[in-house]
């Protein structure tokens, strides 16, 4: 039976809808329990078996800003040394205790007035209990942080990270290119545009790419197999980003896959009806965002019922610093939102190699070449697209990224210098719209 297929009469519709609606709550649920029992296992780890490494790992940040710049004052190449300590932090607190509760339960020693690197210290080195709830998300990757400890310290979790997302970067190129080197070649070009290298700098940067590039490949395979496919691999994809995120390129795991499989379809012909494509793309969407809030919700839930205390609210909090208009209070008044769309100018800076958090010329001019190159490729190359819905297509998918920067804008604002990467899929879609519709965009017919 294939998934959303149409019948000839309502009682059918209602059977098939059901159907659905419990296969896709049957693909959500074990992948979230999957999730988390590989998390409550790496909790068993003792913490005496990690602790040479995880030393090491303080020492690491002892001399570390909390925001580290690493080449020049460039804001894209800036290591988020606080995130990645907190994580650490949290992670060593998973070994104590019920690891049941405490992969649900999550905390961590803040420093107090040293700073977090201080409080990894006291935490590890002098056995300080945690001071500070954090169960707002699942902090999966912990889980990788507790493994990854047996063997090396956070720099070498940081390149190993770094080496697997680059493997899965090539799979997803190979993977491509069997039948469209083009759309392989745009997809690292769009890579190379958000300066992708430098997620090696913070583990906070590596999980969403890991994920989305991890499910390149299985998208592209799938998608022949029909829409079905794409669907439940949107919702492992919400499910996953969720766990393991730190909230900061989250788009990307279902964007960036979605705009391949249009891109693909395209070229082959097989893109459909325009309502049919749109639909799809507008279901993917929504199942995502289904998965990827349910995941927080239960985890929400779930840390409520374990602390005692209402973590909704916390949450509620925390919402009302990140969304567009909220709470301001907490965020510096250097760093807070100068208008409406500043979120969107700061992170056109640092795409454009900004130095500041926002520079307005930097951005005009970076804009102005980027369209006149691409115009005038188009303007001298362009055809008729038997498949014109495709510019469409990506436009939404490429504007969906800048809907969050605004929906979110403080906290798309305050950290612009990993946010922006979410761009990749963007500017993916605009260089494809553009290739699709000049001479070499697909193969000429004989006359």
């Amino acid at each position: 039976m294939k998934l959303f297929q149409r019948y000839g009469n309502s009682e059918n519709d209602r059977r098939c809808t059901v159907l659905h609606a419990v296969k896709y709550t049957a693909v959500f649920v074990i992948t979230l329990i999957v999730l988390w029992l590989m998390l409550t296992a790496s909790a068993l780890i003792p913490n005496d078996a990690i602790r040479s490494n995880y030393e090491k790992s303080v020492y690491y940040y002892s001399d570390k800003d909390a925001f580290e710049f690493t080449s020049g004052k460039k804001l894209s190449a800036i290591a988020d040394n606080y995130a990645d300590a907190i994580w650490l932090n949290v992670a060593w607190n998973m070994g104590e205790g019920n690891p049941v509760i405490s992969s649900v339960r999550t905390s961590y020693h803040n420093g107090g007035e040293f700073g977090v690197n201080s409080g990894l210290y006291f935490t590890v080195i002098n056995g300080a209990q945690p001071n500070t709830e954090y169960n707002r998300y699942w902090h999966g990757t912990a889980m990788l942080i507790r493994v990854l400890h047996l063997f090396t310290d956070v720099s070498g979790i940081k390149i190993i990270g770094f080496a697997v997302f680059i493997a899965f970067l090539v799979f997803s190129v190979l993977i491509i290119a069997k039948k469209h080197h083009d759309i392989a070649l745009i997809l690292v070009l769009s890579a190379a545009a958000v300066q992708i290298w430098n997620i090696r700098l913070s583990i906070e940067y590596q999980p969403s790419f890991l994920i989305a590039f991890m499910l390149i490949p299985l998208y592209v395979t799938f998608e022949r197999k029909g829409d079905g496919y794409v669907k439940i691999l949107s919702i492992i994809s919400g499910v996953s980003v969720a766990f393991f995120d730190f909230l900061t390129t989250e788009t990307v795991t279902v964007l960036l896959p979605l705009a391949v499989v249009l891109a693909v379809r395209a070229k082959e012909k097989r893109l459909g009806a325009p309502k049919d494509a749109f639909e799809l793309t507008i279901k993917c969407g929504i199942l995502w965002l289904a998965a990827y809030t349910g995941a927080f919700l239960i985890k929400w839930a779930a840390a409520s019922c374990v602390a005692g205390t209402n973590v909704f609210e916390a949450a509620a909090q925390s919402a009302a610093v990140h969304l567009i208009g909220g709470n301001t209070a907490g965020i510096d008044i250097n760093n807070r939102p100068k208008s409406f769309i500043s979120c969107i100018f700061a992170n056109l800076t640092v795409l454009f190699g900004g130095t500041e958090r926002v520079q307005y010329v930097r951005v005009a001019a970076g804009c102005v070449i980027c369209f006149a190159v691409i115009f005038s490729v188009w303007y001298l190359f362009h055809k008729k697209q038997e498949n014109g819905n495709i510019t469409l297509l990506l436009g939404i998918l490429g504007a969906v990224v800048f809907v969050r920067f605004l929906v979110l804008s403080n906290h798309s604002y305050v950290h612009e210098f990993f946010v922006y990467r979410a761009l990749i899929t963007p500017i993916f879609s605009l260089l494809t719209s553009v290739w699709l519709s000049v001479r070499g965009g697909e193969k000429r017919r004989r006359q």
